[in-house]
């Protein structure tokens, strides 16, 4: 991806997201700034790494033992240990979610496509549900499908705002938006097709490799045969042993990584929104493996950032994961818990555990019940981000029912963490309450993360996997619209006509660093796919200005717009814009359907 230096205008535009701000759009007249050619910083030469002041917020939920929520507890009530350290918490409210009504929206809406259509007045109830096809086998998919299409059905109210997903080997994919109405989820299930899943493919492989290997072995052992033969063959079955050993590792980590992006896209997408998140994940789960003998190190460093990144990305988006088991494997885990790497040794991978053992699929060659390491890794997930596991049980619509009615109320808890305690790495997290019979259940913990490398690499990167992502981020939020083409556009070349967009931000999703002359610090890609799916036009800019402070006055009121222009031929196309606060390393995109005629 080339950098570019161009003109940008930046206006201080009529924009207040009239649904995210509750207020009347400003004076349509905008008054414009220009960012000239050269105001785009050149090209770092090294990393640059940057910090802020961490605020922890922890949702808690606290109930009976028959489900049912406590409710006007105090702050007193609460007890935080993080790291056997006593916080006091700074924040303290009892929140009691709505849904979102669309009678109650203002009339006017801003013109173009937003990536975040839900006000900030209020804590709104979500819940979205992932159909997960790359980690469950066939059967299991069908199976699961029918008994959430039950719960839809007969259970869920019809004031829950949900979301559906799918994952595949493509990937994460929305099958249908947010809604109230349980029918077209339900419409959007029974259209879902079911399909081999991963482990499927890796076991027919594994088969074959054994039944060559028993053939192999048994031609060695033929009475008479040469000594020197029977060790050649006996070579060859090591081999196609190792071989699919490798192989399916590798499946095996793939399928890990497609899961992980996944979820780390979910959170990417709906972080913005306040309050705790539910997600279900209809799943059979993944052992969990980071080791790698091939390796000096023995762990797959890759591998393990990536967990690190999702974790991190889960506890900042407020989602509590609850993992349903819709394989029932039939047997009881040993609900070991699952560790957290310390950065010295890999104690959490692969432990041996209890029962008959059988060979997995780490390259490590080590024995475990892969089918136990599966569910500890759904109760890890469920654990450390607040929601529950439902594993060995036939009681599935029970187990919707729990994840939908926890995001109804909950208490939410925060404290600053001390900047003399704010280590990289996994901090340990117990919350407690003071109230007769009470259950408690928070997340176990979060990530600290080393000082944010950005550098022009790392910016990119993360711009591509925005683009490229099914679900729009909302960590900057963008409104994107069409407007007329300036008067100083260039033509455009034979074929092709210009198009301008102002790609609009709300001011208060941005940092500004007010130590440093209010500097704002924006990178913006646009895109252009066409019906074929290929690239048909991009532009990349990025503006670097100090605001005035009149100026800083209007954006943190009205927002910011940045003029694109894109030279496209007549077809349709499926635009994407990207924006990234490099100051924040936070990133918004836009999806936008359009048509040159």
């Amino acid at each position: 991806m080339t950098h570019r230096s161009l003109l940008i205008v930046v206006s201080v535009v009529a924009f207040s997201f009239v649904q995210l701000a509750g207020q009347t759009a400003p004076d349509e007249k905008s008054e414009v700034v220009e960012a000239k050619a050269g105001a785009v910083a050149p090209t770092e030469t090294a990393p640059k790494f940057t910090s802020r002041s961490m605020l922890v917020l922890v949702p808690v939920v606290v109930s009976r033992k028959n489900g049912t929520h406590i409710e006007g507890l105090g702050r007193a009530a609460f007890k935080i240990e993080e790291q056997g350290k006593i916080r006091e918490a700074t924040i303290f409210e009892e929140v009691k979610t709505v849904a979102p009504d669309p009678k109650s929206r203002p009339a006017k809406v801003p013109e173009g496509h937003s990536n975040f259509n839900f006000g900030d007045a209020q804590n709104w109830r979500m819940t979205m549900i992932l159909v997960d096809m790359l980690n469950t086998p066939y059967l299991s998919q069908t199976e699961g499908k029918r008994r959430l299409i039950a719960y839809l059905s007969k259970q869920l109210q019809r004031d829950e705002p949900t979301a559906l997903f799918g994952l595949s080997r493509r990937g994460l994919k929305e099958l249908h938006p947010f809604t109230t109405d349980t029918t077209v989820l339900i419409t959007a299930l029974k259209k879902l097709q079911a399909r081999a899943g991963a482990n499927e493919t890796e076991t027919q492989s594994a088969e074959r490799v054994a039944t060559t290997s028993d053939l192999v072995t048994q031609l060695a052992a033929i009475p008479g045969g040469d000594a020197s033969v029977r060790e050649s063959s006996q070579q060859i079955a090591d081999f196609l042993n190792d071989t699919e050993a490798i192989i399916t590792a590798f499946q095996e980590r793939q399928s890990i990584r497609t899961t992980l992006t996944a979820l780390m896209e979910i959170a990417n997408a709906y972080k913005v929104i306040p309050g705790r998140k539910t997600l279900i994940w209809a799943t059979s789960g993944f052992p969990f493996l980071i080791n790698d003998p091939r390796l000096s190190t023995g762990v797959d460093s890759d591998l393990l950032q990536q967990y690190e990144s999702t974790w991190r990305a889960l506890g900042a988006a407020d989602i509590a994961v609850y993992t349903v088991d819709v394989t029932m494997h039939g047997g009881v885990g040993t609900g070991m818990p699952i560790g957290h790497y310390d950065g010295t040794q890999p104690s959490w991978v692969s432990p041996a555990h209890g029962g008959t053992p059988r060979k997995g699929t780490s390259v490590a060659g080590t024995l475990y019940d892969k089918e136990a390491q599966q569910r500890d890794t759904l109760r890890a997930f469920a654990e450390e981000t607040g929601g529950t596991s439902c594993t060995n049980t036939n009681e599935l619509e029970g187990c919707f029912a729990l994840a939908i009615e926890d995001s109804r109320s909950y208490y939410l808890l925060g404290y600053y963490l001390p900047s003399e305690d704010v280590k990289p790495g996994w901090h340990k997290l117990k919350v407690k309450v003071n109230a007769e019979r009470a259950h408690v259940r928070a997340r176990e913990g979060f990530y600290v993360s080393s000082p944010r490398e950005d550098s022009d690499e790392v910016r990119n990167r993360q711009m591509a996997d925005a683009l490229r992502s099914p679900v729009e981020y909302t960590g900057v939020i963008l409104n994107v619209r069409e407007i007329p083409v300036a008067a100083n556009t260039k033509p455009a070349a034979a074929g092709q006509s210009t198009h301008d967009f102002s790609v609009d931000v709300l001011g208060r999703s941005i940092m500004v660093d007010s130590q440093n002359g209010n500097a704002v610090d924006l990178s913006v890609i646009a895109l252009a796919f066409g019906a074929d799916g290929k690239n048909a036009g991009q532009i990349e800019n990025r503006l670097v200005a100090k605001l005035k402070p009149e100026i800083l006055t209007r954006v943190r009121n009205s927002g910011l717009g940045m003029r694109q222009s894109l030279e496209l031929a007549p077809g349709n196309y499926e635009l994407r814009f990207a924006v990234r606060d490099n100051l924040s390393g936070e990133i918004g995109s836009v999806g936008y359907p359009f048509e040159v005629k």
